[in-house]
């Protein structure tokens, strides 16, 4: 039996200011402690994805950093967005090219994701069942796996009930 460890319905609501900065303060303790730089854009670019309702892209991050005053190049950002990744403060959505906060960085885990088609909102669950079942599959293959990320796409309650 799978058992989630997140109960409820998927949430889209934008976080405080207070829970970005316990976030960037987490995120900055944590690449401490992995004697990583934790740079004033890096700082930016996972404030801007702590901070959003919705996952964000590169090139919509781009734009909010140029509302922030920062001038920044499209490598530079996806040079940002590839360090978040590397130390598990961000997880990076394929089907969309977005990227959203990691609920718990402060541990490696693997992410499975729900992500709604009406309106984008994406809430990120853990299922050790899910992950495990993947890789005894791959196993039987004589695969080995390095890295999963499951999406499932579907509709939230509030989209699904805008439906009925």
């Amino acid at each position: 039996m799978t058992e989630c460890t997140h109960q409820g319905e998927v949430s889209c609501t934008r976080p405080s200011s207070q829970q970005v900065r316990d976030l960037l303060r987490q995120a900055e303790r944590l690449c401490s402690q992995r004697k990583q730089r934790f740079t004033e854009l890096r700082r930016s670019v996972l404030g801007l994805i702590c901070g959003g309702q919705r996952p964000l892209g590169a090139y919509a991050l781009l734009d909010e950093l140029r509302k922030q005053g920062r001038s920044a190049a499209p490598p530079t950002v996806y040079r940002a967005l590839d360090f978040l990744q590397q130390q598990g403060l961000v997880h990076r959505l394929a089907t969309n090219n977005t990227y959203i906060a990691c609920a718990h960085p402060q541990r490696s885990h693997e992410g499975v994701f729900l992500v709604c088609n009406g309106c984008g909102c994406t809430q990120e669950i853990h299922s050790h069942d899910v992950l495990e079942t993947l890789q005894g599959c791959a196993g039987e293959f004589r695969f080995r796996v390095e890295h999963a990320a499951v999406e499932i796409s579907g509709l939230c309650q509030h989209c699904e009930s805008a439906h009925e």
